[in-house]
């Protein structure tokens, strides 16, 4: 099944735009958010090479693409609308 997973803070205003337009656009999500996680967090930015929250990852199956954070979203489904 294809779907987003999103990793946030609570209070992240790009987090929850992120959320809501792939909501908007009728996608499942799975949001992560990781207040009181602060080395897993780490942890996750080093393995995606993220910097900033939100990391966003188009899941099928069992594969993965990273997207990135929310301005890399809105880039993504410019270049690949749905």
């Amino acid at each position: 099944m294809r779907h987003f997973k999103i990793i946030a803070w609570g209070e992240c205003p790009f987090c929850v735009r992120a959320k809501a337009l792939l909501l908007d656009k009728g996608f499942e999500i799975e949001y992560v958010v990781l207040d009181h996680a602060n080395n897993l967090l780490k942890e996750i930015k080093e393995q995606y090479g993220m910097r900033t929250v939100p990391i966003i990852i188009k899941k099928e199956g069992e594969n993965e693409e990273l997207i990135g954070g929310y301005t890399d979203l809105v880039e993504y489904f410019k270049s690949n609308p749905e």
